[in-house]
């Protein structure tokens, strides 16, 4: 019977035990900080349950059920997926003030029940009641997304890549167009 010799160790094999043990670590600390196991994730689902726009100082409601309940949905859900980017830009008391009465602002609300979570490596953002989009006005054009969680303003800010599909859909849906 042909004797069996052990094996020596292996260079590559110790590289590639390596890498897997500190992409683990990494994907255990990030997991942790954030408090989100699909913190990579980067896809957005979630459906609202209310659809408030302010529309240069008119409030409209969306209600589900209506055609453009899912076009604003999709739109938002499409924005928020992919690529996002958090900074300390927090929404302030007044200008929440500005966004629910100026007459020269175009903003998008959604309510979530229970609270939408948007995966990324940041640890905010996981349980939010409301969605903010500023679409004309202050804060617009850096395609910026608020939080409240309750009755509080989350701190900072998500910037997605574009927010120029919502509007389209607004605008397609007869809801909200600039005067």
């Amino acid at each position: 019977m042909a004797e069996v010799k052990p094996s020596s160790p292996s260079l590559l094999k110790a590289g590639v035990s390596g890498v897997v043990i500190f992409g683990l670590i990494v994907f255990a600390v990030i997991a942790m900080n954030t408090g989100d196991l699909l913190w990579f994730w980067p896809v957005f689902n979630a459906i609202p349950d209310s659809i408030i726009v302010n529309c240069y100082g008119t409030e409209v409601a969306v209600k589900p059920g209506q055609p453009a309940f899912e076009a604003v949905t999709n739109a938002v859900n499409s924005s928020l997926t992919g690529n996002k980017r958090w900074d300390n830009l927090s929404l302030s008391d007044a200008t929440y003030q500005e966004y629910q009465t100026s007459s020269a602002v175009m903003v998008l609300k959604l309510h979530y029940d229970p609270p939408a979570t948007i995966h990324s490596q940041y640890a905010f953002f996981k349980s939010e009641s409301w969605l903010i989009f500023p679409l004309d006005g202050r804060h617009a054009s850096a395609n910026t997304v608020f939080g409240l969680e309750g009755k509080f303003i989350s701190p900072g800010s998500y910037h997605v890549q574009s927010t120029a599909s919502i509007v389209t859909a607004l605008q397609e849906q007869d809801i909200c167009t600039k005067p």
